[in-house]
């Protein structure tokens, strides 16, 4: 089965339908997308509002756009259909000043359009009116299709093969929570945790390591207790410094997370200490890094 297959059931006509297959290659961008859309719906809504030259006109000539996301390797997950209902063009740094679409780019790590937008000479983008359809909102989040592959990502519905993969029973966009062993977290995505990586790390304790990237100063810290890796992390990036004796003379914004030993939920305080201090004394981490 393919997605058009899906639309013509619904009278969708492929050839008045966008595909915007929003898949950055940057892998934290990508992420910080899942995020979004699974979170923060009003941010997604607000990156896909605005469009580079080509994709622009692509769109501006559709009345309906399908919108998919890069969670894996090779495959595109459904996040909805979309009536294109206009649009207005808005100068560069009018959008820079709008709340929504300032956020969204300081959390994809982005700066404003208006430096971008005077080095190729571009006066205004269009902002568009998106407005979402109930049809296939049942499968938001559960309809996987295969990535057609290629760099363009607003295609034309008729001329794009999207051969259906699976449809899940439970709706998920964020990425699955990687293994611990590859585990790495800077303080602006453990802000920003998808649902299931919040759900498991509450239940993960052990040992884990903070690196301040502006220096590489390391910190070894446990987790323990009700909240366990979950909340003594989240401690750690509450506010603009840190919450130990060292690392209360650091901005907590460039610090990064990673666990060195994961332990099993059951055990003690005691075990998971004595775990901690074997691993400041292997890393050097009194008499070189932030441990006092």
């Amino acid at each position: 089965m393919q997605f058009n297959d899906l639309l013509r059931a619904h009278d969708i006509d492929p050839a008045m339908t966008a595909l915007a297959l929003h898949k950055p290659r940057d892998p934290r961008i990508r992420a910080a997308l899942c995020v979004m859309a699974e979170s923060a719906p009003g941010l997604f809504e607000a990156y896909q509002s605005t469009h580079p030259t080509i994709p622009e006109a692509t769109l501006k000539a559709r009345r309906t756009m399908a919108a998919f996301l890069s969670r894996a390797e090779g495959e595109l997950t459904f996040i909805g259909l979309y009536l294109q209902a206009g649009w207005r063009d808005v100068p560069a740094a009018e959008l820079d000043a709008m709340p929504l679409q300032a956020e969204m780019r300081a959390r994809l790590g982005q700066g404003g359009l208006s430096a971008e937008a005077r080095a190729r000479g571009i006066a205004a983008r269009a902002l568009f009116d998106l407005r979402p359809l109930d049809v296939l909102s049942d499968l938001r989040g559960r309809l996987v299709v295969t990535d057609p592959g290629a760099r363009n990502y607003m295609r034309l519905a008729e001329r794009t093969s999207l051969p259906v993969r699976e449809i899940t029973l439970r709706a998920t966009l964020a990425p699955p929570v990687p293994d611990w062993r590859a585990l790495r977290l800077t303080t602006d995505e453990l802000r920003h945790l998808p649902r299931d990586w919040i759900t498991t790390l509450h239940q993960w304790r052990g040992v884990y390591l903070i690196v301040d990237e502006r220096d590489g100063a390391r910190y070894v810290g446990a987790a323990y207790g009700e909240d366990n890796l979950l909340g003594r992390w989240q401690a750690h990036v509450a506010g603009e410094i840190g919450v130990t004796v060292e690392l209360r003379r650091r901005d907590t914004s460039q610090f990064r997370f990673s666990i060195l030993e994961l332990l099993s939920p059951a055990a003690t305080a005691e075990e998971v200490i004595t775990c901690e201090q074997n691993w400041m004394d292997r890393l050097h981490t009194r008499r070189y890094g932030l441990n006092a």
